[in-house]
């Protein structure tokens, strides 16, 4: 069950259009407690605190020609972006999931007299797509803020375009109703879940043979017809939210092995993993160091070390009762850093901060 919410809204109500990179609204419309993380609880909490946020989905064919395609397409969607630019002129702030919602505003706000605040709500900086890179190039120094999920990309940013201004790391969230607490399985598999391409699957499975434990792994990443060692089991197929939590439940501790990257890749499954109490290995990235504490909620190694993967995954092997305190550290920070609660009053200050100043405005 959620929590009451008892938020007093702090000065005038504000009013935010929500901009998603595809259509968020059949989601919301088919939830049913239980199913999945409650999509509608950030509007809650946001309208507790004064904000109130109306979504505006991408539209279909044939009035978005984009429709269907990748989400970075489909945001662009022009009719969407003339209605904002007209019919939407009094709302306090825009938000842009992602920046492509945010490019067709930001090129056209002068030819229109369009004065709303456009404000980019994470982005997608590591892509190596030119498209992506030139629209990043437009929105990125255009827009009136940039809320990142992590302090390596606001870094990135001030090396790649200068701007330092504006960029606020807001972190991350995750339902902490939905992912509960589950006992200890000291006998359940080492379980590692992923489809993004910061995966370091390979390390994970060189060092497999050196483990005394079955290992799963949930992803689509490795091709079908590769040989894994005897004791290394895949899930390719996709799986809804109560298998996921499921899977999480039934492990003795979870390993994130990661790359490098700008983006926050593994941050879900850090977080998931996190609200549920289960010790974890994860991969020293700088993106992820805005969501966990060495040896507080996870244990840490060096990105590719798989000397030092292999040794951690043996330690907690071997020491059940720490995997349990990491566990119980990490539901502690979550809660603290990455609930709908702890998020909401981060999203709302920032909203405040980059929302239109009106006539009388303190």
């Amino acid at each position: 069950m959620t929590n009451q919410i008892d938020t007093q809204p702090p000065g005038r109500r504000l009013r935010a259009v929500l901009l998603p990179p595809f259509p968020w609204q059949p989601e919301r419309d088919g939830w049913k407690p239980g199913t999945a993380p409650d999509p509608l609880e950030l509007d809650r909490r946001l309208a507790a605190q004064g904000i109130d946020l109306v979504l505006l989905d991408p539209g279909e064919r044939p009035w978005n020609p984009l429709a269907g395609g990748h989400s970075l397409m489909q945001s662009l969607d022009p009719l969407r972006a003339l209605r904002v630019l007209t019919a939407w002129r009094d709302v306090d702030v825009a938000i842009s999931v992602f920046e492509g919602s945010a490019l067709p505003l930001e090129l056209l706000r002068t030819l229109f007299l369009f004065r709303v605040p456009v404000v980019v709500w994470d982005l997608g900086l590591t892509d190596g797509w030119k498209l992506r890179e030139r629209i990043l190039d437009r929105v990125v120094p255009r827009a009136a803020g940039l809320f990142v999920l992590s302090d390596n990309q606001r870094s990135y940013i001030a090396e790649r375009w200068g701007r330092s201004a504006g960029v606020e790391v807001i972190g991350h969230r995750v339902d902490t109703e939905f992912f509960l607490p589950a006992p200890p399985a000291p006998a359940g598999y080492i379980l590692s879940v992923g489809e993004d391409a910061g995966r370091d699957f390979d390390c994970l499975i060189d060092v497999a043979p050196q483990i005394d434990a079955d290992i799963l792994l949930k992803t689509r990443r490795i091709p079908e017809d590769r040989v894994l060692p005897p004791r290394v089991k895949t899930i390719r197929q996709r799986i809804g939210y109560p298998e996921l939590r499921d899977l999480y439940a039934q492990s003795r501790f979870v390993v994130v092995p990661l790359h490098e990257t700008i983006n926050a890749s593994g941050v879900s499954i850090v977080l998931e993993a996190s609200a549920m109490g289960r010790g974890m290995i994860v991969s020293d990235t700088a993106a992820m160091r805005d969501f966990i504490v060495p040896n507080e909620t996870c244990l840490t190694v060096p990105s590719g070390d798989r000397a030092a993967l292999a040794a951690a995954i043996q330690r907690l092997i071997g020491e059940p009762e720490t995997c349990a305190r990491l566990g119980a550290g990490a539901r502690r920070f979550i809660e603290e850093r990455c609930s709908d609660a702890a998020f909401a009053d981060r999203f709302a200050t920032v909203l405040r901060r980059y929302a239109r100043r009106r006539r009388g405005d303190a």
